[in-house]
């Protein structure tokens, strides 16, 4: 007789958080009662599964006590060696790279600092292969995680070139860095540049573009393989935090959802925050869960070059270290005495990996408070402003900044022309899933690692999005994707195991496989189906400056000779636009006003670009240079006017016809 209430209360929880899903979406004046509903259904459903699930406590593995450090460096000379070698070689490239002249060639301390490293996990590296580590190797290459990675690869890597249907000026921009970064001579990887990012991750793609191309589609295939590695990083953290069906499960929602998705198509930076962020907490978990000291190193060593990387990234070290500070305080003494010598490992990798570019941040402080400066409520100066304006208090613009991040996946959109979906990073079915894992998480934050997955997610809700301007701006959200992807498949995996638990009669292979695969191939054709057949013909991303210099780069492109071009755009367009400027590289020309026409010569032949904004300039231009050829170019979303071509043409005498 128990079962038929406990379904009644499950059934009736997901239809309240459905019903506020529903709100959400199509009654957006009644915020507050989807709200009531969402959470009215999820205490439901969590009470649910309490009466449905048996509680079951586990005792986790105690290992030993670390040997005396000297004993060990005696007991093992070769590695001790390794050790003090990586270690002297990365302080040599810091403290190398800090002196040299900006001009001078920083490829020998580069290669010092990566070989350094390199000796530093191979000193820690154990003396044979670990068991564990190879039944994942061999589930990895299993054919369905091997089919789920193709599919994820595809959906990034087909059509680079044109989608997202704009190439962006901030890609343009930071490609660029690349190439220049490149040199000859190797500039100053260790240092800042485009936005006080870091120059490491230009380096990488620079080198990406060497092998396949300093295009549009070379240059985003990086961020197409750094996605695909961010599905896999999902998969192993998911399965360790909470089992094989949510590493599933996570794993396909990484790899379709249309946020992730989006990010994995860009060139640009942000999508390392999804890849190293999960690896990082991975590495450690399993080091501590294993008293594993190469995991422990590794982890410190990732943590350090997450700072190389988007600034949202350095977000994992702080739930990095807060979580060590939690279970330190929760183990109590015993936690140092068995894990002490694994955490200095962390320690030194991550102080390694960093090395360089904390001394650069040293001698440039100024650069590395710039990002926060610049995006921080507090610094920024932004809420002063707002309560100035507004005549809010300070806690109720903090509420209002809180509900805007917090609603995200739900129901508030991305404002910035980073991506501005114009809908929630989830789509509806997922929406209706994350609230319920989310309310699963605190269920089993009394679980060993459970506590780690909510500190993760609302340290990027807080800290990313919440105390920074315009939330929920989406590229400062990348790295919380892998945790919403697992809190979502956290929330189907224990509703479809508490509907087979309910009805008593199904085993669980034949009810939760099928059932979960049916629901997240569902999600992943909504999700697919929204960024190629509705976002992508949109050509919102980038601002409609991009769509300008999309179509134009497409235009010159196309032609075997450009003659010298004038670019009529200030002050809302200039030729040295990021996505004009990489694509363009090799084509002579420069902003012009129609005042600065007696200085042309058009000799040569001159192709003169008129912005949508300035044809009145036109009618100069036809009076001070006459029987030009005049092509206009319109918008193949809207109609309007993007900008017209006026091209004076030379005879074979190379005068103007």
């Amino acid at each position: 007789m128990r079962g038929k209430p406990d379904a009644l209360l499950l059934i009736l929880g997901l239809g309240l958080v459905v019903l506020g899903q529903v709100y959400f979406l199509r009654l957006p004046q009644y915020v507050w009662d989807g709200v009531i509903f969402c959470a009215l259904g999820a205490l439901l459903w969590a009470v649910a599964l309490r009466r449905a699930e048996g509680h079951q406590d586990a005792s986790p593995s105690r290992p030993a006590w670390y040997r005396r450090w000297l004993a060990d460096a005696a007991a093992h000379p070769l590695r001790t060696a390794m050790l003090g070698l990586g270690v002297l070689l990365v302080l040599w490239a810091g403290i190398g790279a800090r002196r040299a002249d900006p001009a001078a060639d920083f490829s020998p301390y580069l290669r010092a600092w990566l070989l350094g490293l390199l000796l530093y996990i191979l000193a820690l590296a154990p003396l044979r292969p670990v068991r564990s580590q190879a039944r994942s190797v061999a589930e990895c290459r299993s054919l369905g995680f091997a089919s789920l990675l193709l599919a994820a690869f595809l959906a990034r890597a087909v059509a680079l070139d044109a989608i997202p249907a704009n190439f962006g000026g901030d890609e343009g921009t930071q490609a660029l860095e690349a190439l220049r970064l490149l040199g000859p001579p190797l500039r100053n990887p260790f240092a800042t540049g485009w936005y006080s990012v870091p120059t490491l991750s230009f380096l990488v793609a620079g080198l990406w573009m060497k092998l396949f191309g300093a295009t549009v589609a070379g240059v985003r295939a990086l961020s197409a393989f750094v996605g695909t590695a961010s599905v896999l990083v999902t998969w192993l953290l998911a399965r360790r935090l909470a089992g094989e069906w949510v590493g599933w499960g996570a794993a396909a929602l990484v790899a379709f959802g249309h946020y992730g998705l989006h990010f994995s198509r860009l060139a640009s930076n942000q999508i390392a925050d999804a890849l190293l962020g999960p690896l990082a907490l991975y590495l450690l978990l399993r080091g501590l869960d294993g008293d594993r000291h190469l995991n422990l190193a590794l982890a410190g060593v990732v943590l350090g070059l997450s700072w190389y990387a988007y600034f949202g990234a350095r977000l994992m070290t702080v739930v990095v270290g807060l979580y060590l500070v939690g279970r330190a305080l929760g183990e109590g003494e015993g936690f140092l005495a068995r894990h002490g010598r694994g955490l200095a490992a962390l320690a030194v990798g991550f102080a390694l990996a960093l090395w360089p570019l904390a001394l650069y941040y040293i001698a440039h402080p100024a650069d590395f408070l710039s990002r926060y400066n610049q995006v921080s409520i507090f610094a920024s100066g932004w809420l002063a402003r707002e309560m100035s304006l507004t005549g809010k208090s300070a806690a109720a613009l903090l509420l209002q900044q809180f509900w805007k991040s917090i609603s995200a996946f739900n129901l508030t959109p991305d404002p910035t022309f980073w991506y501005r979906p114009g809908i929630p990073f989830l789509d509806p079915v997922s929406g209706v899933f994350f609230v319920l894992g989310l309310t699963a998480a605190f269920r089993r934050a009394w679980r060993p690692g459970g506590e780690v997955l909510l500190l993760w997610f609302w340290a990027f809700i807080l800290l990313g999005w919440t105390l920074t301007e315009n939330p929920p701006s989406s590229q400062r959200g990348v790295g919380i994707i892998p945790a919403v992807s697992i809190l979502t498949a956290l929330g189907i995996t224990e509703t479809l195991q508490a509907v087979r638990r309910l009805v008593n009669l199904i085993p669980v292979s034949r009810f939760t496989f099928p059932a979960s695969a049916l629901l997240l191939a569902l999600i992943s054709l909504l999700n697919l189906h929204f960024y190629f057949q509705v976002y992508t013909p949109r050509r919102i991303y980038g601002n409609p400056t991009a769509e300008v210099a999309d179509v134009l780069c497409d235009a010159l492109e196309a032609r075997e000779e450009v003659p010298p071009v004038y670019f009529d755009g200030a002050p809302f367009m200039y030729w040295d636009f990021g996505a004009i400027a990489f694509r363009l590289r090799d084509v002579t020309g420069r902003d012009f006003s129609v005042e600065e026409l007696p200085e042309v010569d058009p000799s040569g032949g001159a192709l003169f670009i008129v912005l949508g904004e300035k044809t009145a300039d036109l009618d100069l231009l036809r009076d001070a240079l006459p029987n030009g050829v005049e092509t206009p170019f319109y918008s193949e979303v809207d109609g309007r006017l993007l900008f017209t071509m006026y091209e004076i043409q030379t005879d074979r005498r190379g005068g103007p016809q």
